[in-house]
């Protein structure tokens, strides 16, 4: 526990707005990295921003206690130090420069500036990442002047002319040298386990990857090994049968929705037949009212003859009329003008959303052919 000066406190939007003094909280975003978290005088910590921290309730003002969530720390040095590692080694053996990184709550993204990578190229860096941390290789930090940069022998980056004064460097072994203000593991031991999640290639012609290091690899190891024991539980196979059962299931599936769609269609004809047999009338008009939203329901219009009957259907404030015998459009338009609704179509065919029952919809039909 450590003492901070509150200078002020200002109630904001999403929580209170605190300046301190001579802070020592790591800001969010500085070099893509995760900003500091804890709590202040018991209150959280929402966000460290450049020139104040946004926490979840109020505090006053003068000396406060300070807790750093140093689990936090860690875990931000790891997935830091594995990008230094990763882009290092990217660089070192396939001229592949850094373009991006960002991290976040979950996993960290790099961003290569090529987007021409085979599958075996990357699965090379990432063996060559995870056996650079088995040899447990020194991770130091020093701090030198900008012009001694200058002279650092293999460099990856050269530092920013808007950089002033001392410059913090990391250096892994002799794998990789960087400025970086950053936090980092002492030994690349510490990170235990990198895996890249996936890769996708992005605007400017770079691949952007996706990857997870230490605790929270091993954590994804952990979900992806039950989810691959569940798998292996419902489908009743071995894990490397996962893919193929799933191959079966869907092709299985696409042929009985084909079948489905088939005898539904069958049903639809015959039921079209039936309704058509037994029919309303309504101001001279033959009229068909089926009470469903289904596969068996937009297939009717296919099987009613619709330039001698009017079709409706539909239920739950969601339908369909057909009919060559009215203006379906034009109908639609008059339920517009007397109600609130939304939808679309055509002179034979409309969808429509609207509070209206089969009575309600009868009634305004009614209105409606009384004006023709």
């Amino acid at each position: 526990m450590n003492k901070i000066i509150v200078e002020s406190c200002e109630k904001v939007k999403n929580g209170y707005k605190v300046i301190l003094k001579n802070s020592r909280l790591y800001p969010d975003g500085k070099g893509g990295q995760l900003g500091d978290r804890g709590t202040i005088d018991d209150k959280n910590i929402l966000s460290v921003e450049k020139d104040y921290v946004l926490v979840d309730g109020e505090i006053h003002l003068g000396e406060n206690d300070v807790h750093i969530d140093y689990d936090r720390r860690k875990d931000i040095e790891v997935q830091h130090t594995a990008q230094h590692l990763f882009s290092a080694i990217a660089y070192n053996n396939y001229a592949l420069n850094t373009v991006g990184f960002r991290m976040s709550e979950g996993y960290s993204t790099v961003d290569l500036d090529s987007k021409e990578l085979t599958e075996v190229t990357i699965k090379n860096i990432e063996e060559m990442v995870n056996n650079t941390i088995k040899n447990s290789v020194p991770v130091k930090i020093s701090v030198v002047t900008k012009e001694e940069t200058a002279e650092l022998e293999g460099l990856r980056k050269t530092v920013s002319e808007k950089v002033t004064g001392d410059v913090r460097i990391v250096k892994i072994g002799n794998i990789d040298t960087n400025a970086c203000g950053g936090f980092h593991v002492k030994n690349t031991c510490e990170m235990q386990l990198f895996k890249i999640l996936s890769w996708e290639k992005i605007k400017g012609n770079y691949t952007r990857f996706f990857y997870v290091a230490g605790e929270r690899a091993l954590e994804d190891y952990y979900n992806k090994n039950k989810l691959v024991s569940e798998l292996c539980q419902t489908l009743s196979c071995r894990d490397n049968e996962i893919v193929t059962m799933l191959d079966k299931i869907i092709t299985d599936k696409k042929s009985i929705e084909l079948e489905l769609r088939s005898v539904t269609q069958k049903y639809s004809e015959l039921l079209a037949k039936k309704l058509m047999d037994n029919s309303e009338e309504l101001k001279g008009k033959k009229l068909i009212f089926y009470p469903e939203n289904s596969h068996v329901s937009n297939f009717l219009p296919r099987f009613v003859d619709v330039s001698e009957y009017i079709l409706i259907f539909g239920e739950a404030g969601q339908f369909t009329i057909a009919s060559e015998k009215i203006d379906c459009k034009e109908f639609f338009n008059f339920l517009k003008s007397i109600g609130e609704i939304k939808g679309g179509g055509n002179e034979v065919r409309v969808n429509f959303k609207g509070e209206f029952s089969k009575e309600l919809i009868f009634q305004h039909l009614e209105e409606y052919l009384s004006k023709l």
